[in-house]
């Protein structure tokens, strides 16, 4: 089910355009006809204030780097064109300090692969944390991690 509500999003993502943005109110659950969060972004009107690089975690595999930026009362966090995860249930962006921190994750993966931009909620200030995760909320489970370093701009 989880792969078909994927499809699905993927699909609203190609239809509207190609880049992929969603928002923390963006989720697919098995029980729910999956909503068309996916909008294309013609650019990011800020500096990149944050970046990192993927490793893959407990024998996942993954790749790439993310920035975070501020745009205008937005943050956002692009993950690069290079960027590539293991397919597995469930991948959604969080935060931690050293390990995942509970009720930080806000954004399902719209894609295994590719430029993707989500915006982060606001009550969570990636100032605050050290690294970004991508959790599987289904298993508990870590999948990959990035250290979170200042952007040269």
């Amino acid at each position: 089910m989880f792969f078909n509500a994927l499809r699905a999003a993927l699909l609203a993502a190609v239809m509207m355009g190609g880049a992929v943005f969603a928002t923390a109110s963006s989720s697919v659950s098995a029980d729910a006809t999956p909503q068309p969060a996916a909008v294309k972004i013609a650019a990011i009107d800020g500096d990149a204030v944050y970046k990192g690089d993927f490793r893959g975690v407990e024998g996942k595999q993954a790749t790439g780097s993310f920035e975070i930026f501020r745009d205008g009362d937005r943050t956002l966090i692009r993950l690069s064109d290079d960027f590539s995860l293991t397919r597995v249930p469930d991948p959604k962006l969080s935060f931690g300090n050293g390990a995942y921190v509970d009720g930080t994750t806000y954004a399902l993966l719209t894609s295994f692969n590719g430029e993707q931009v989500y915006e982060i909620p606001s009550h969570l200030n990636p100032a605050a944390f050290s690294q970004v995760w991508i959790w599987c909320e289904e298993f508990s489970v870590p999948l990959a991690v990035a250290e979170i370093g200042p952007s040269a701009a």
